[in-house]
């Protein structure tokens, strides 16, 4: 969409001053150096995968090399995750789906705390040595389920108000509708959830579709991989495509 397409104040500004700006040239390079992080620590992980499963790996063994290609954030949507963060001033930040921890780390370089969640032990083990590595002291990993973690079965469980929440695993609409659901009360007016993949299957681009109805939903933006999901109570609701 052209910006002069856009009719809300709030997406102009978004798109303007954060999606179509470069990323700092410090930020770009502590993502770089997690990400060469990753490559000088190869290794080959069991997976307990409690998603749907990945398109191009073998769902039980899978080398880190292999992970960081197919499974991990490219390096320009780590950029925009880093942005987005930095732009809202998002203080705490929640992921659903660690994976080697990309995400993670661009989240970490914008926000206060991070808290994220990964369901496979090996994957989480591994991650959260490449966060000590990289003095990423801001980052709460936990080993869990992401049901079992947002219905607090165990130990672990969301607390407080999220300024900016990714859900980036499992790639199951209904699963991802549901999360939704289960997340709401941890979100306040003015929090983001962006829901990565939505158009990875039929049941995500249908779960996406129901999202951007929903009545807590007030601007919903496509970013093709992404969906952007805003709760800002002073807009109408309105849907947006922008690439970026």
């Amino acid at each position: 969409m052209h910006l002069h397409g856009i009719h809300s104040p709030f997406i102009y500004a978004l798109q303007r001053q954060c999606l179509l700006e470069p990323c700092e040239d410090a930020l770009k390079e502590r993502l770089v150096r997690f990400r060469e992080s990753v490559k000088k620590n190869p290794q080959k992980l069991q997976i307990t995968d409690h998603g749907a499963g990945s398109k191009y790996l073998d769902n039980h063994s899978r080398s880190t090399d292999a992970i960081l290609k197919h499974n991990c954030t490219p390096p320009r949507r780590a950029e925009l995750l880093t942005q987005l963060a930095q732009y809202l001033h998002a203080k705490k930040v929640l992921e659903l789906g660690t994976s080697l921890g990309v995400g993670t780390a661009a989240l970490a370089l914008s926000a206060e705390k991070v808290t994220t969640v990964e369901g496979s032990p090996a994957i989480h083990q591994y991650a959260s040595q490449r966060f000590v590595d990289q003095k990423l002291l801001n980052i709460n990993a936990i080993r869990d389920t992401f049901q079992d973690f947002l219905k607090g079965t165990k130990d672990n469980k969301p607390e407080g108000f999220y300024d900016l929440i990714f859900i980036d695993g499992h790639h199951d609409g209904d699963a991802t509708a549901r999360y939704f659901e289960l997340l709401l009360p941890y979100c306040h007016e003015h929090t983001l959830l962006i829901i990565d993949d939505i158009y990875w299957s039929t049941s995500m681009t249908r779960a996406w579709k129901k999202l951007q109805k929903h009545p807590r939903v007030t601007a919903s933006v496509d970013t093709f991989q992404w969906g952007l999901l805003f709760l800002r109570t002073e807009q109408r609701q309105q849907s947006f495509y922008i690439k970026v």
